[in-house]
């Protein structure tokens, strides 16, 4: 890197392209050397050999000599602390044009924001700048940067999705669900964050991930384990899953509830089919059910979950339905 750009930089009057390639530069080994280096060059203090050479002709006695080193003394503490300001200064403008620079040109991240947004009863798979996949449920909404960082990847997610994250040491990912933050750096995991659950659930396929909370408390994630999040209690509990399917199963187009409460069961379905229920008894939402099914039409499935039980739907209109209990 030509030293003269760098002062360009520095100095506010280099071009864009210029400052890019400074700002890219910095984040190599090569990059980071040099600032170390410049900044151990322009920390140089003063050494006694300095404050000898102040005396430009010979003091006449031993007093007088040690009380004019010991004023010497307290310019040169006075001298040190200007240049250590003179040393600080620089460097601090180093960092902060740096700073500034990347902001400007986009290198850590663009402060504008895109965003998916997929209705009940649709999916969608997208893929995003840097090639991680994102598999996005029924009413789930993606917030992404036009513009990835040079240091990190950052989205915020509503709702459900899949993802595979395209793997970068240097540059993590990050999915902020408002209570929790999700931080992999490349690795397949599901994620469940209706703004209306009481729990956040997310579950690992492959890779690791670490799961961070408000209170900065890390969970970290192994493979075949899932975390549960309670935004009430604050609580957060991970746990090995036996399958899998149970998160995943909605990407291949079925539904897999295990001891499933009828309520949670219902929201899926309000979601995946965009349809409405209204339940006269709500003592029946607490039934649990286990139902593996691939998706058809919300009618099927209901008339499966009949024959498992005595409740009953009831079919009003196009896309509305009464569930009551067959006494």
């Amino acid at each position: 890197m030509d030293p003269k750009i760098i002062d360009k930089v520095l100095s506010k009057t280099a071009s864009l392209d210029e400052a890019r390639q400074v700002a890219a530069w910095f984040a190599t080994d090569e990059g980071q050397e040099y600032f170390s280096q410049r900044y151990d060059r322009e920390s140089f203090l003063l050494n006694e050999k300095i404050i000898t050479e102040w005396s430009d002709h010979e003091v006449p006695t031993e007093r007088m000599r040690v009380r004019f080193f010991s004023q010497l003394k307290m310019r040169v503490l006075t001298f040190r602390f200007r240049v250590a300001a003179a040393v600080i200064v620089p460097f601090l403008l180093l960092a902060g044009a740096f700073a500034f620079v990347a902001n400007r040109t986009g290198l850590f991240e663009s402060e504008e924001m895109a965003e998916f947004v997929v209705p009940c009863g649709e999916q969608l798979q997208v893929v995003l700048q840097d090639g991680t996949k994102v598999q996005l449920n029924s009413d789930s909404r993606l917030q992404y940067p036009k513009t990835f960082g040079l240091f990190s990847r950052k989205v915020k997610l509503k709702g459900e999705a899949y993802f595979t994250v395209a793997k970068e040491k240097t540059r993590p990912f990050e999915v902020d669900l408002n209570e929790i933050k999700v931080r992999v750096t490349g690795t397949h995991f599901n994620v469940k964050a209706y703004s209306d659950d009481q729990k956040i659930r997310v579950a690992l396929e492959e890779g690791s991930v670490n799961i961070t909370d408000k209170e900065n408390n890390i969970y970290p994630l192994q493979v075949g384990q899932s975390a549960e999040y309670d935004r009430e209690s604050g609580i957060c509990s991970v746990k090995s899953v036996e399958d899998m399917t149970m998160y995943t199963a909605w990407c291949t187009k079925s539904l897999n509830f295990y001891r499933t409460p009828l309520k949670d069961i219902l929201k899926t379905l309000e979601r995946q089919y965009e349809v409405q229920f209204f339940v006269s008894d709500s003592s029946l939402l607490n039934y649990k059910f286990s139902i593996s099914t691939s998706r058809v039409n919300a009618g099927e499935i209901l008339m499966d979950l009949e024959k498992v039980s005595k409740i009953r739907f009831k079919l009003k209109d196009i896309n509305n339905y009464e569930v009551s209990s067959l006494r």
